[in-house]
């Protein structure tokens, strides 16, 4: 596939019927197939409206490269195209929702041409009712309606045969990629049925395999997106190019909510390349032929700024305020039974305080944004975006124009995990006032981020301070009190009505509120701080810290019962059998309780997250005062798995994620400037720091979850447990850094 494969120059415009409120996006599987297309193949769309239901009949596929509201297309010449809704970004998802559909279709999935979807209400997000990648959650939505694509596919296309031969539907099969009459006579390919397939009705309902019949749902699959990557082929966000096309870097204020005051860009003019500096609400842009004269365009600049509320920003003031809140009574999440009595009456009473820091996302790839303006108003955006259901209305109001008059086409994305999913649209919205400010130009002009300007740019995992309290009584647990103390995600967004109530941030207290563990008295709290750093979802969103808290406190109040913590895990865990099995599973593995090197500790948890469960048994030692990584167990149960290769490499990248979060990376402040700029002090491990990762998948017979965010969580707590273990002492605060020096 070459990049013209992908560039989509020659995309039509939106239907504006496909744009329907998001509320309304409901669909049962009959709802799911309402179109197809006449002439050289046929189109399968989903949820659309009268007039986009008109536009797909009137439209000939063999000549329309692109269609921006059907999932599936078969060309005359037999090409299969799946237009992917949710976005590929190193977690394999375009592979896992090729094998769904070829699954059904009767097709392998290498031939299945899988491309990112474009903004459009068809492609919303079946749980979400808003076009989105995120939350663990692309594999299992889709599961039945992409099965419910490859399925009405192969009935059309079997039909289609039969009509063609004078039989029964019956007395033909669908098999690797073409119709076979059943006495083997006869075959046609799916591209010469094509035609044919795209004339008949399409069923209102199609059965769907069961688990039995599976034959590529549940087997390793190479990955689809794997040979452009390898070649240098596939677009990325940063790739893409226009002709005439000028890059633009934003210097923005060093202090949160901070605004300019005055700007000399006498130098930054004189730089050979730089065409424009205009002053746009984040900040000042330099406009410019290419990215290095952009960059030292920028760096030329001579700006003063007005300070904002984020100034005042002190890391080492903040935890003091924040410890300070966490010993006081806060907003009542949960209460069962009387904390204050079984503390009243309990033979010991443990305490304990754990941190996490701010935390940067930093995805390899930088953030960037392309906008070209139409002389109507509208625009056409290309980015790297997990949340076109937010960035493009958000663009259309930048414009001031109805979202009709604006198309975003996505590309692969050099990572995520949250940041390209902004509820406020930060880095498109900035990239629609840029190209505003230099219109007259009259070429695209693409935003861009350098990984300086992600790091402190915000829009961070919260810092987060747990207080916990546990009363232990003959030995077991019996009263188990939690306050959370840290900025919400969701207040003063678009999502802050649903996900807020009774003032208190379902993702604040994720993890802690639902803690499973079968302890009588259970009390958890939270203070909810406002600060001017801007924050949002990070990988595995608020399990990322209560899990830390939850599971490190466990392992303390195991050992003040007398107990392992695996037995005293399984102990609390009665009755809750996915926890359970994963749990086992890792700790066999593991082969918990047999010996160790000298020197070397282990730890376990084990924690549900994004209707995943999962359990990590890691090993660990000191080395220099630093934590050396011997090995990571971990099992996962996620239902029925999809791509088993999928699973083991999302649990093994989290894995990498999260100790890289725990031993060395963070976000602070001192006097309102973020003290970090790059990976030189942003560090993330390294290769010979990265230790295997062993993966296991259990498969209870549950529901369909989540992997991705899921492998998180637990590794943290694991690590920490695993170094007291080796030293001795209690890690209550991450990163752990010199902790152990």
């Amino acid at each position: 596939m070459t990049r013209a494969d992908r560039t989509h120059d020659d995309a039509p415009p939106r239907d504006a019927a496909a744009r329907r409120d998001a509320t309304a996006f409901a669909p049962s599987r009959r709802a799911f197939l309402r179109g197809l297309a006449a002439g050289g193949g046929f189109v399968l769309a989903f949820g659309l409206g009268d007039r986009v239901l008109a536009h797909a009949l009137s439209a000939d596929a063999s000549d329309t490269p692109f269609e921006p509201n059907a999932f599936l297309r078969i060309a005359s010449d037999g090409t299969i195209t799946l237009f992917a809704k949710h976005d590929e970004m190193g977690q394999g998802i375009h592979t896992g929702l090729a094998i769904e559909v070829a699954e059904e279709l009767e097709a392998a999935v290498a031939d299945i041409d899988v491309r990112p979807a474009p903004a459009d209400r068809a492609f919303d997000h079946s749980l979400y009712g808003v076009q989105a990648t995120g939350g663990s959650t692309s594999t299992w939505t889709s599961f039945d309606q992409m099965r419910t694509v490859g399925a009405t596919a192969r009935v059309m296309l079997v039909a289609a045969a039969a009509a063609r031969w004078g039989l029964a539907p019956g007395d033909c099969v669908a098999r690797d990629g073409r119709v076979e009459r059943r006495d083997g006579t006869a075959a046609l390919t799916y591209g010469e049925l094509a035609t044919d397939a795209a004339r008949l009705p399409v069923p209102e309902d199609v059965p769907l395999k069961a688990p039995e019949r599976f034959r590529k749902i549940g087997r390793p699959t190479p990955r689809v997106d794997s040979p452009a990557k390898v070649r240098g082929t596939a677009l990325f966000s940063y790739d893409q190019r226009r002709p005439g096309m000028l890059t633009a870097m934003v210097e923005r204020a060093p202090t949160f909510g901070g605004s300019v005051a005055r700007v000399d860009d006498t130098a930054a003019l004189a730089i050979p390349g730089v065409r424009r500096v205009v002053v746009v609400p984040s900040g000042v842009a330099v406009v410019a032929d290419g990215f290095w004269a952009a960059r030292r365009g920028r760096a030329a600049l001579r700006v003063e700024w007005a300070d904002g509320p984020g100034a005042q920003l002190d890391s080492a003031r903040l935890r003091r305020e924040y410890t300070r809140r966490a010993g006081f009574p806060g907003n009542v999440v949960r209460a069962d039974g009387d904390f204050d009595a079984a503390a009243a009456d309990a033979d010991r009473v443990l305490e304990a305080t754990y941190e996490v820091p701010y935390m940067a996302h930093a995805p390899m790839e930088p953030l960037s944004c392309m906008v070209e303006l139409h002389e109507d108003g509208g625009a056409h955006l290309v980015t790297g975006s997990q949340f076109l259901g937010i960035d493009h209305p958000a663009a259309a109001a930048a414009l001031g124009v109805d979202p009709s008059r604006v198309t975003v086409e996505n590309s692969y994305l050099g990572g995520g995990f949250g940041r390209r999913a902004n509820p406020a649209a930060d880095f498109t919205v900035e990239a629609i006032h840029v190209a505003r400010a230099v219109r007259d130009l009259g070429v695209p002009v693409k935003t861009v981020w350098t990984r300086e300007d992600d790091l402190r740019g915000g829009w961070y995992r919260p810092l987060w301070v747990n207080g916990i309290t546990a009363a232990v009584k003959d030995g077991r647990l019996v009263g188990w009190r939690h306050r959370i103390v840290g900025q919400s995600i969701a207040t003063g967004t678009a999502f802050e009505g649903a996900m807020v109530i009774d003032g208190v941030d379902g993702t604040s207290v994720e993890g802690a509120a639902d803690m499973p563990h079968g302890i009588p008295n259970v009390r958890v709290e939270l203070h909810t701080m406002k600060l001017a750093v801007p924050v949002q979802w990070w990988r595995s969103v608020g399990h990322s810290n209560t899990a830390f808290a939850k599971e490190a406190f466990l392992d303390e109040c195991a050992e003040a019962c007398g107990k392992d913590g695996y037995a005293f895990r399984r102990e609390l865990l009665a009755g809750h059998e996915r926890l359970l099995a994963v749990l086992d599973r890792a700790a066999e593995a593991a082969g918990w309780g047999g010996p160790l090197p000298v020197g070397v500790g282990h730890g376990i948890s084990v924690h549900e997250s994004f209707e995943g469960f999962a359990a990590h048994v890691v090993e660990a030692s000191v080395v220099d005062g630093r934590p050396k990584v011997h090995r990571v167990v971990c099992a996962i149960d996620c239902g029925q798995v999809v791509n088993p290769d999928q699973v083991v490499s999302q649990m093994q990248g989290a894995a990498i994620f999260a100790l890289s979060a725990a031993v060395d990376a963070q976000i602070t402040f001192t006097d309102g400037r973020v003290d970090q700029s790059n990976f030189d002090d942003f560090p993330i491990l390294r290769m010979h720091e990265a230790p295997p990762v062993e993966v296991h998948i259990v498969d209870t017979g549950g529901k369909q979850g989540g992997i991705g965010e899921v492998g998180v969580p637990g590794v943290a707590p694991a690590l920490c447990a695993a170094l007291h273990g080796a030293t001795g002492r209690r890690i209550r605060r991450l990163p752990i850094g010199d902790q152990l020096g």
